[in-house]
């Protein structure tokens, strides 16, 4: 009976000791991810966190966008560190999947054919001839912003060409002198003009091969049109975020209208610490037209991107808390940020989320007529030429563009400036740069 006892205790103490393992073992085995995000998206990711609690433990941090290529390089040094994916600019996905550094992880084996239908054309910035690197979070389609007060006190009507754009800001220029159509100091001159017109200023044809040519005609004819709206001050040559082009024109209440990002009305129009435009006033409108073209492009400034590292253990589940941010209502429409206001403030890139995001803006009081729909038209018309590149194009529009039309007033000198810039990057980096 002894010898009996000690056999029923050894399997009384195995089912016991396999009762206490379980529960460890269980909980080894959920996913664990890192996730590095910028100020707008973490209350979606603080809530992603406690969705998947006991799903999936989410470490949520966050990271200013240039920070990243110094980071990647010292977890390739170190052997670790990465986080398992990232939201940061457009161009990061041909930084990042560079094989010297090698942090984008080819997503085709992951991405369900219903998710590569819901992110559609918007998604083609992510994909190049070895696969999709990223996904898109946002569009950041160029529409036409007016203020519908200062329209109907001139008597304007909304120009459908951009030869129409510049007569308006000839007639401002004449007889509202003061009033704005915007600046051309920063990088929303190339999303708002040079872009939409085609002028081949980052154009990849290969991972060795890109166009940049600021003596085409596609280039040109932005600055002949414009260049008198400088000349007149309808176009201002500092940058929308200048400290006092906020306040001498956009607090003012002197911008009749301007060519600005889908997130505009979101980030610059309406919040009270930037121009603080009253509600009632804002409308949208589809892009003007260039002469001769048939289709009206839109540029993009901004359209953030969330890679996966293909240094991730759990890289399907890195996947999923870029589809909860671009697709769930919970993120698009009910968050609540640290401002008081609720959702995503940018167009979504999955058609889903799409629909959800499109209710919340289209009720919103704030704009004087629905700007949903000019949002939509673009969003399928971002002139598809430009392309993601290794160096750094963005950060060119304030090395060289900027200082030169500050000195020069000259939208062609400075269009060179940047063009010679940029060539120079990317031959450092083992592009050739052809004009064509």
């Amino acid at each position: 009976m002894k010898r009996k006892y000690s056999v029923m205790a050894v399997a009384t103490a195995v089912v016991v000791g396999g009762a206490m393992v379980a529960p460890i073992a269980a909980q080894a085995a959920i996913p664990s991810i890192t996730i590095w995000v910028d100020a707008p998206r973490l209350p979606g990711a603080k809530l992603y966190a406690t969705v998947m609690t006991g799903k999936v433990n989410v470490k949520v941090e966050l990271h200013g966008q240039a920070d990243l290529l110094a980071k990647v390089q010292l977890f390739n040094r170190v052997k670790k560190g990465w986080p398992d994916v990232v939201f940061g600019p457009p161009n990061d996905v041909a930084v990042l999947k560079n094989p010297l550094i090698n942090n984008a992880l080819n997503l085709d084996k992951l991405l369900t054919p219903a998710e590569v239908a819901n992110f559609g054309h918007g998604n083609d910035w992510c994909k190049s001839a070895t696969g999709t690197y990223c996904v898109k979070n946002d569009l950041a389609q160029t529409v036409l912003w007016y203020d519908t007060t200062l329209f109907k006190q001139f008597g304007y009507t909304v120009p459908t060409t951009m030869d129409e754009w510049a007569a308006l800001g000839a007639d401002i220029a004449k007889n509202h002198p003061g009033y704005s159509l915007g600046a051309v100091g920063d990088q929303g001159f190339y999303a708002s003009y040079l872009w939409p017109s085609q002028c081949p200023l980052n154009q990849e044809k290969s991972a060795t091969r890109v166009v940049i040519n600021t003596a085409s005609p596609k280039c040109t004819r932005v600055a002949k049109l414009l260049q008198p709206l400088v000349d007149s001050g309808v176009l201002d040559t500092r940058s929308y975020f200048d400290a006092g082009y906020v306040k001498d024109v956009g607090q003012a209440g002197k911008i009749v209208a301007n060519i600005g990002p889908s997130w505009w009305g979101e980030f610059v129009l309406r919040p009270a610490g930037s121009f603080a435009i009253p509600a009632g006033h804002i409308a949208t409108a589809p892009m003007p037209k260039w002469a001769g073209e048939s289709v009206a492009y839109s540029g993009e400034w901004g359209g953030g991107i969330y890679t996966v590292s293909p240094h991730s253990k759990f890289p399907r589940q890195a996947l999923d808390f870029a589809i909860f941010m671009v697709g769930d209502k919970r993120n698009l429409v009910t968050v609540k940020n640290p401002d008081g206001s609720f959702g995503a403030p940018t167009f979504p890139a999955y058609t889903p989320g799409n629909a959800l995001w499109k209710a919340k803006v289209s009720s919103d009081k704030y704009y004087a007529s629905n700007p949903f729909p000019a949002m939509l038209t673009q969003s399928s018309k971002i002139f598809p030429g430009e392309k993601p590149v290794r160096y750094d194009s963005n950060g060119a529009w304030g090395a060289a563009f900027a200082p030169e039309i500050t000195k020069s007033k000259n939208l062609q000198k400075a269009i060179d400036a940047y063009g010679a810039y940029v060539s120079n990057l990317a031959q450092q980096l083992g592009y050739e740069v052809t004009k064509s």
